[in-house]
C-alpha cells in the first residue's frame, strides 16, 4: 500500500500543466515536500523512535526544494516547447500562392443606451454595437 501513496504525487507532478512559473514552481515545491515527508516518516528511526520528526521536517525541506527546482524545470521546458510551436505555427500560416488574403478584423464600437420610458413603455439600459470600420482584404503579409 505505501508504494502506491508514493506514485500518487509523482502522478500529480508528471501531469502538471501549469500556466505560470509560480505555480509550477509551487506545486513542484507542495508535491516534493510531501512526498519527503512521506519519506522521512518511512524511513528507519533510530531505535527508540526519536529521530522519525527529524526524518519527516529534512525530508519535507529537501523534498520541497528539489520538487521546486523540478517544477521550474519543466516549466522552462513547456515554454520552450510552446516557443517553438508557435514559431511553426507561424511559418505554416504564411499564405501559400494563389491562397485567398486575410481579412482583417472589423473595429465595432460600444454605445450604452440609457433606460428610458417611452410612452406607456419602459426600455431598459442596453449595449447597442456600431460598425465602425468593416472588416476589409488584407494584401499579402
Amino acid at each position: 500500500m505505501k508504494k502506491y501513496f508514493l506514485l500518487i504525487p509523482a502522478f500529480i507532478f508528471l501531469t502538471n500543466a501549469c500556466a505560470t512559473q509560480g505555480k509550477s514552481a509551487g506545486l513542484g515545491a507542495a508535491i516534493g515536500a510531501g512526498t519527503g515527508m512521506s519519506i522521512g516518516a518511512i524511513a528507519d528511526p533510530n531505535a527508540s523512535g526519536e529521530a522519525r520528526t527529524r526524518n519527516v521536517i529534512v525530508g519535507g525541506a529537501v523534498g520541497g526544494f528539489l520538487g521546486m527546482a523540478a517544477g521550474l524545470a519543466v516549466h522552462k521546458g513547456m515554454e520552450i516547447s510552446r516557443a517553438e510551436g508557435k514559431k511553426e505555427g507561424a511559418a505554416a500560416a504564411s499564405p501559400v500562392p494563389g491562397s485567398p488574403p486575410q481579412l482583417s478584423q472589423a473595429k465595432v464600437e460600444t454605445i450604452w443606451v440609457e433606460p428610458k420610458i417611452v410612452g406607456n413603455r419602459y426600455v431598459e439600459g442596453h449595449f447597442e454595437y456600431v460598425i465602425a470600420e468593416p472588416a476589409r482584404w488584407q494584401e499579402g503579409r
